[in-house]
């Protein structure tokens, strides 16, 4: 009898103590089980993401070599979903967003985001000509700019934009939202610009926010657009200095300048033509997830 008491003794803390493991065990599996559940939806939204930005890219593409028809812009606090063709060249209607930017260098796009002024007109209205230092985006040297991203450091050392309200932050940027189904809806959204964005205007809930600007395969340009022989209806160089920055000579006689498109503010050299980088933001459920950067022209 008295071995048994002991015996019942035991098995109670014995009994308290497995139930403890198996709780702690369950406690585990269900915590590893949410992670997973969590890491594999963090992937699929970065693979979303990653893929409506990569559309953009192509859609840029695209919009370049057709008549995309996000050209001439009337400016307003309204939502834009139409709009019209820019002034140059006489046969707009009829020749791809390429052909019309470069019929009137003088004016390729928005220099800001204000609803008057000189930011309302321009050639392409998703054309960022905005100086290199206020630029929501910019891949250049952080030593010159420290808002870009300096593909010359290591990653870890690289300061990337943060892209919540980046669009508060563009001059003018079209707004593409992909159904299901593959379909893109293409707008431009209301100015001014709305920060924070609303979701489904000024930002897609399920698709990219893209715009093109000037650079090569290392580095974006900052232009001054120029018509110094006044062959697209420009007088006057639209600027030669650029404050702190290097300046192109405004000489009349020198002959790079009389055949110059616009000036590298950069370099402070004359460019007889400057290659088009395309930026997109892919966004899944209203958020931004993948940014990428391609030259398409």
């Amino acid at each position: 009898m008295r071995g048994m008491r002991r015996e019942a003794g035991f098995v109670l803390p014995m009994s308290l103590i497995v139930l403890t493991l198996l709780t702690l065990l369950g406690l585990g599996l269900y915590f590893v089980s949410r992670a997973g559940v969590q890491t594999s939806a963090a992937a699929q939204r970065a693979t979303q993401g990653f893929y409506f930005a990569e559309a953009g890219i192509h859609y840029l593409a695209w919009a370049l070599n057709h008549d995309a028809e996000l050209d001439s812009y009337s400016p307003g606090g309204t939502y834009q979903t139409s709009f019209g063709e820019p002034p140059f060249p006489s046969n707009a209607g009829s020749v791809g967003d390429y052909s019309e930017l470069f019929a009137y260098p003088w004016y390729p796009g928005p220099t800001t985001i204000a609803s008057s002024g000189a930011g309302k007109k321009g050639q392409l209205m998703y054309f960022d000509n905005t100086p290199m230092q206020d630029r929501a985006v910019c891949v250049e040297s952080s030593a010159s700019f420290s808002n870009c991203i300096d593909f010359s450091l290591p990653p870890d050392q690289r300061v990337m934009p943060l892209m919540d309200g980046i669009s508060a932050r563009l001059p003018r940027y079209i707004k593409l939202e992909m159904n299901s189904s593959g379909v893109i809806s293409a707008s431009i959204p209301r100015l001014p610009h709305r920060s924070p964005p609303v979701v489904g205007e000024d930002v897609p809930n399920n698709g990219a926010v893209v715009w093109l600007t000037a650079g090569t395969a290392s580095r974006d340009i900052e232009i001054f657009a120029l018509d110094p022989s006044s062959l697209y209806g420009g007088t006057q160089p639209t600027a030669c200095a650029g404050g702190s920055l290097p300046s192109c000579p405004c000489n009349a006689a020198d002959a790079a300048f009389v055949q110059a498109q616009a000036c590298d503010a950069h370099t402070g050299q004359w460019l007889n033509s400057y290659g088009l980088v395309a930026y997109a933001i892919g966004y899944v459920d209203g958020h931004p997830v993948s940014i990428l950067r391609a030259v398409i022209m």
